[in-house]
């Protein structure tokens, strides 16, 4: 059994390496970074958000992404203005350049998506959820994946 076990480890890394590198691949031909994208997708379904609240919704940027919302923030994807709540406080959301944006990574992933469950029969898609949460939900690793209500 600890011969599965480790063996599972090994191919949770080569498959979040392989993922990464195609959606890399994707988003690069659109104009983004894995990372970019996922910031933009959030603020596209969560936002708008402070930089505090965005931090506990992404997976690709562990503490603070400050830098990297510059980044989207520089490209024009994403704007800056002082919360009405408190004024030493930020709120982040798309512009409209970020909003189309949003849609175009949004089709790249419904696209991968679709490659992946066609090459994996669904009760396998099924188990391997079931088996990933278990581990996830009791671990700060999948805290972001709770907030964004895609394990419970």
């Amino acid at each position: 059994m600890m011969k599965k076990i480790e063996a599972i480890r090994y191919m949770i890394l080569a498959l979040e390496r392989e993922g990464s590198r195609k959606f890399q691949e994707i988003v690069k031909s659109i104009g983004v970074t894995g990372p970019q994208a996922e910031v933009i997708r959030v603020l596209d379904e969560f936002g708008p958000l402070s930089l505090k609240e965005l931090g506990t919704l992404l997976i690709c940027e562990g503490g603070s992404p400050s830098r990297l919302v510059d980044s989207v923030v520089k490209e024009g994807y994403v704007t800056r203005s002082t919360s009405e709540s408190d004024r030493r406080a930020v709120t982040l959301m798309l512009s409209e350049k970020g909003k189309q944006k949003s849609l175009e990574i949004s089709q790249s992933e419904k696209l991968m998506y679709q490659t992946l469950s066609d090459q994996i029969p669904s009760d396998y898609i099924n188990q391997l959820y079931d088996a990933m949460t278990l581990i996830l939900k009791h671990h700060a690793a999948g805290a972001p994946l709770i907030n964004r209500k895609l394990i419970e």
